[in-house]
């Protein structure tokens, strides 16, 4: 392969790209050592790879890179589309899909020259290999875990209840059977022991 030396001008440019991504701040919060803060789509990337890669390592039938490369740009569109949150009203949800399509139109004339970044994110949306499906699942499930770090902060806050959040993300783990049957029911026990970290509104 040949070597091509790319210009220190697209470094900028990729950087200014990702601040952008980092300006996009999702309804989950993060608990740290001063408080509950807003997780961003840069954070929650960095931290889907992470544990994407741990837990990959313990599956052989998966592609770590792409595993890996899913995760970083599972949601780069948003830079462009935004987030929209999981419990959003009827409108926004049924927008959301336009929204994605629109922004990955303008990712793909803008980085025209980052080829396998556009290619792992059509790949992403595709889900046609184990790979993605493992990632979209793994997805669900990571803003769960924060809650349970977080005692439930972000679902108190947005009124969600259990039956929600348990509706709302079973078929979806379901994709991957690593994440569907080996941690979905296990940490709903958690959850269930716990009815303090939900809304108390009743369906």
């Amino acid at each position: 392969m040949t070597e091509k030396r790319l210009s220190l001008q697209k470094i900028v440019e990729l950087q200014k790209f990702l601040i952008a991504f980092q300006e996009i701040e999702r309804v989950i919060h993060v608990k740290t050592s001063t408080g509950h803060v807003k997780e961003n789509d840069i954070e929650h990337s960095y931290t889907l790879a992470m544990v994407g890669w741990y837990l990959s390592d313990s599956i052989p039938r998966l592609n770590r890179d792409l595993v890996i490369r899913y995760a970083l740009v599972h949601d780069v569109v948003e830079i462009y589309a935004g987030d929209t949150y999981v419990f959003a009203d009827k409108k926004s949800l049924e927008r959301k899909g336009q929204r994605e399509h629109q922004a990955l139109k303008r990712i793909k004339k803008e980085w025209a020259d980052f080829p396998a970044m556009l290619g792992s994110i059509t790949d992403y949306e595709k889900r046609s290999d184990e790979e993605s499906k493992f990632i979209y699942a793994l997805d669900k499930i990571m803003p769960i875990v924060l809650n349970v770090i977080s005692e439930g902060y972000t679902w108190r806050k947005e009124k969600v209840t259990v039956q929600q959040l348990h509706e709302i993300k079973k078929d979806k783990v379901g994709v991957s059977p690593e994440i569907g049957q080996l941690y979905f029911d296990e940490i709903f026990s958690i959850l269930s022991d716990n009815p303090s970290w939900f809304s108390s509104k009743t369906q």
